[in-house]
């Protein structure tokens, strides 16, 4: 049976952001084999600002590339068809959901500020474990919470009574959510991102990172992010809405295979590279 208030979600779905028409062809075009760089490239280029965002990213810290890259064709043929649909994916959102919650504000920036961090940590534990596509995972860190900034959207008065019990009652957000709305941001993202036709990886990572056991054959990458939110948290990069540290799940502790003395690395790693990266999408937005 559905939740009531998923299903007042549902009956909204409408309302809420859809992704750029570009965006959506780039996604359309990354998914078809015939496509070339040309095609591409040429796709990107009739946006202005796309470009712009892209090209700010590709020659920035997240990647180091000793040249200049000042074409995106040069882009494509260096990062592949995938990193750029991601990347452009990553600016897109970050846009969407910019600056429309002036009464939630500080807030808002909070979560943006988590996700970012938590989208950091995927892509330093998805380096240190040689994953082959760490945008992949940037992506993924940065939408796990979509769902909070989708209730903040649709059902204010609630989220915010669920900001509150995690306040008074010692209580992760997620707890929280499925007190008051009998449903959490995970469900809230899943629909989110079907609604974008993202892929189902990346569905799955969303409404499972909480419970990385219920990932199935994206286990790996949803212990990731599931480590990652941990990290940040951890840091102290954002909110997540609470003021609580989840415990390591064991199934994403044994999927991810390495030695606790990593997670040291990655306390260092995810805060020397939070500050640039973050100025770095603030300036995507420009």
């Amino acid at each position: 049976m559905i939740p009531p208030n998923l299903k007042k979600i549902i009956a909204q779905i409408h309302d809420l952001p859809t992704l750029p028409r570009t965006v959506l062809r780039i996604s359309e075009l990354v998914n078809n084999p015939k496509t070339s760089a040309r095609d591409l490239s040429k796709v990107i280029t009739d946006d202005q600002v796309l470009t712009a965002r892209l090209l700010k990213l590709v020659n920035s810290s997240f990647y180091g590339f000793p040249q200049k890259i000042s074409t995106v064709t040069g882009a494509i043929v260096l990062l592949g068809f995938d990193a750029i649909r991601n990347l452009l994916l990553t600016t897109s959102v970050f846009d969407l959901f910019s600056n429309k919650y002036r009464e939630h504000k500080q807030l808002h920036e909070s979560l943006w500020d988590h996700s970012l961090g938590c989208a950091i940590g995927a892509k330093v534990i998805g380096s240190f474990i040689r994953y082959e596509k760490v945008e992949e995972l940037f992506v993924a860190g940065l939408l796990h919470d979509i769902g909070k900034i989708v209730e903040m959207m649709v059902m204010p008065e609630e989220f915010s009574r669920a900001i509150d019990m995690t306040r008074n009652n010692n209580l992760l957000l997620f707890q929280a959510e499925s007190e008051v709305f009998g449903l959490t941001h995970t469900d809230v993202g899943k629909l989110l991102a079907e609604k974008w036709n993202l892929p189902v990886k990346l569905v799955q990572i969303l409404d499972c990172h909480h419970q990385p056991e219920r990932a199935d054959r994206f286990l790996q990458e949803t212990a990731i992010i599931h480590l990652s939110d941990i990290l940040c948290r951890a840091l102290n990069l954002g909110s997540g809405g609470d003021n609580k540290i989840p415990a390591m799940n064991k199934f994403a502790w044994d999927a991810l295979n390495f030695k606790s003395s990593a997670l040291q690395y990655f306390l260092q790693e995810i805060d020397r590279e939070f500050q640039d990266i973050s100025s770095v999408m603030s300036a995507t937005k420009e």
